[in-house]
């Protein structure tokens, strides 16, 4: 169930740009796992976040762009529950 609960971040990316790569860093520590696209590899990415790359979507809404902090980063971490919370499951059969 993770991977479903996962599937739903993504990060846009561009190659080159200084605030990506460091969004890249953050996100991999705080969203293991999290797909890393690059905006420019699709053209209606690319009109939709090209302008505001590094762009952080959970569930298809943006939840970080632009220039953000680690600090920002690690408070959607806390408040992101895990798939067990969502379904009340304690992780016991």
């Amino acid at each position: 169930m993770r991977a479903v609960v996962m599937s739903t971040f993504a990060l846009f990316s561009r190659k080159g740009c200084h605030l990506c790569e460091r969004a890249e860093d953050m996100v991999t520590v705080y969203f293991p796992g999290c797909p890393v696209l690059d905006v420019d590899a699709d053209q209606v990415q690319r009109r939709l976040y090209g302008m505001r790359v590094p762009v952080l979507v959970v569930g298809g809404e943006i939840v970080l762009e632009g220039y953000f902090e680690e600090t920002d980063v690690a408070k959607l971490a806390m408040s992101v529950k895990s798939p067990d919370e969502f379904h009340g499951d304690s992780g016991h059969e």
